[in-house]
């Protein structure tokens, strides 16, 4: 069938046909890639935003752990659950200010004196984490929102 259709063109036509079955085939082959390797791509790029929401919760750990150590010297409160964040409005302040962290930050678990942070909870855009000192565990995950209902 297709040599009787390609007998009927003459050999200009013949090229131009196979120039442009090679130029979709090469097409088709490069879309394949793209849509293959998309997920991989916004995989790695999910990591490295998890990778940086792990790096700022171990920087207010360490923010958390010196204002502890700074309001425990001087005999200030460190830890007030009524306020933003669980700890005095003053805490916050300087944490936020020493660790330069963009999200936010709820101190769940204090020890017994009240100025060691045992468990926190970090949010910063789809990622959150959890902090534990005993055992020291982080651990980050991803949430992504697929329906939002307002009711009014």
């Amino acid at each position: 069938m297709l040599k009787i259709l390609f007998s009927q063109f003459n050999k200009d036509e013949k090229q131009n046909i196979k120039w442009l079955t090679r130029c979709l085939s090469l097409l088709l082959l490069i879309l394949t890639v793209i849509v293959a390797a998309i997920p991989g791509v916004l995989y790695i790029m999910r990591r490295a935003d998890a990778q940086v929401a792990l790096g700022n919760a171990k920087s207010l750990r360490m923010a958390l752990d010196a204002a502890a150590t700074e309001h425990y010297g001087s005999g200030k409160p460190f830890r007030d659950a009524s306020a933003f964040g669980g700890v005095t409005e003053e805490v916050w302040r300087q944490v936020i200010t020493d660790s330069k962290v963009s999200g936010d930050f709820w101190v769940l678990q204090m020890d017994e004196s009240g100025y060691e942070v045992q468990s926190f909870y970090y949010q910063e855009g789809d990622f959150t984490v959890t902090y534990l000192r005993e055992p020291l565990t982080y651990k980050v995950f991803y949430q992504q929102e697929f329906i939002r209902t307002y009711k009014r």
